[in-house]
């Protein structure tokens, strides 16, 4: 469940509000998803670029600079790297953010968000029933449904939030077979290009090689030039990360299980620090353990209080139906009983 029955009836007799519950990271998650590949950071210069400029400016193929752009739309909007805007695939055209020779491209990746119309029935149907349906290309629609997956969950289009796997299954927006497709690191999922180390990748492999925008928390992909350093996570260290879980962290992990991964890559992390700390971990400086030890220790410096600043808060009692809380989603407001029974 997104939100899980006791919540639901928080909600519902006011003890929580709607934006309240719209911040945990667990709900946040399916309303809004996680990052895809916002742009481009160009290393020696530490210019940050949109996708098409980089394909501009040569620093992509017009392939690569294609494929991540349809992720975007299919995760929910093209974004503005530089502006930090996220637009719809017409707002993008209109503000020169893609070119317009690519416009019809980033539409049809577009209806993985707002549905595809069945042409027999004239329903509106989710990305994987329109690739079981053959209007769209096998290759394409495992792309565009493994940049969901990787950024936060399948799409629902009818009711524009995030779903679960297993909601996905019951709802007939996914199945076994691709489950299986999408599991396997394969040749079939591996639709994305690291134009550093010109290897093919799964598009959560290529997420997890960008570094995070410090101001605006936005995904870029590194472009680095020959001869200097291009970092990543090996896949052997990023296991073991994955793998080390803890249920200590604070601020926004508080009272949760998550994984040492999760938390360098979270927000209270820079990106010097992160470096700095996986380099050492490799060179056998530091054991898990005391890498685990020193990034809860950052975490809990960065939220706990500093000053005993008082925030008033002024709590307005209105009486409101389950049908009145509504949430935000990816294109239109989400029911709480939606939620539920997501």
């Amino acid at each position: 469940k997104i939100i899980d029955e006791k919540l639901f009836n928080d909600l519902n007799a006011g003890k929580v509000t709607v934006s309240e519950v719209s911040e945990m990271n667990s709900v946040r998650k399916y309303l809004e998803g996680t990052n895809s590949i916002a742009g481009v950071y160009i290393q020696s210069t530490k210019e940050t670029l949109s996708v098409y400029e980089a394909k501009s400016r040569g620093l992509l193929t017009p392939g690569t600079s294609l494929v991540l752009l349809e992720a975007q739309a299919a995760t929910g909007f093209v974004i503005d790297p530089v502006k930090n805007k996220k637009l719809s695939v017409e707002e993008a055209v209109n503000k020169g953010v893609v070119g317009k020779e690519w416009k019809e491209k980033l539409l049809s990746a577009e209806r993985a968000v707002t549905g595809y119309k069945d042409p027999y029935t004239g329903n509106t149907i989710s990305l994987f029933q329109a690739l079981q349906k053959d209007l769209i290309v096998k290759d394409h629609g495992i792309r565009l449904l493994e940049a969901q997956i990787a950024t936060g969950g399948i799409i629902d289009p009818v009711y524009s939030h995030r779903v679960p796997v297993h909601v996905a299954y019951q709802r007939g927006y996914f199945n076994e077979e691709m489950n299986t497709i999408l599991s396997d690191a394969g040749d079939d999922t591996k639709g994305f290009f690291d134009p550093n180390t010109k290897e093919n990748l799964t598009y959560l492999q290529l997420i997890e090689r960008c570094i995070t925008d410090p101001v605006t928390g936005l995904s870029l992909l590194v472009i680095v030039k020959k001869g200097e350093t291009y970092f990543f996570v090996d896949e052997e260290t990023k296991l073991a990360l994955k793998s080390k879980m803890t249920t200590k962290a604070g601020g926004k992990y508080k009272g949760t299980t998550v994984s040492l991964w999760e938390l360098l890559y979270s927000q209270y992390i820079t990106e010097e620090k992160r470096q700095e700390l996986v380099k050492q971990y490799k060179a056998g400086s530091i054991t898990i353990e005391r890498f685990l030890e020193i990034i809860l220790t950052i975490i809990q410096q960065q939220t706990s209080p500093k000053t005993s600043t008082t925030t008033t808060t002024t709590t307005t009692t209105v009486t409101e139906t389950s049908e009145d809380k509504s949430f935000k989603g990816i294109r239109k407001g989400v029911s709480m009983s939606e939620l539920f029974q997501s």
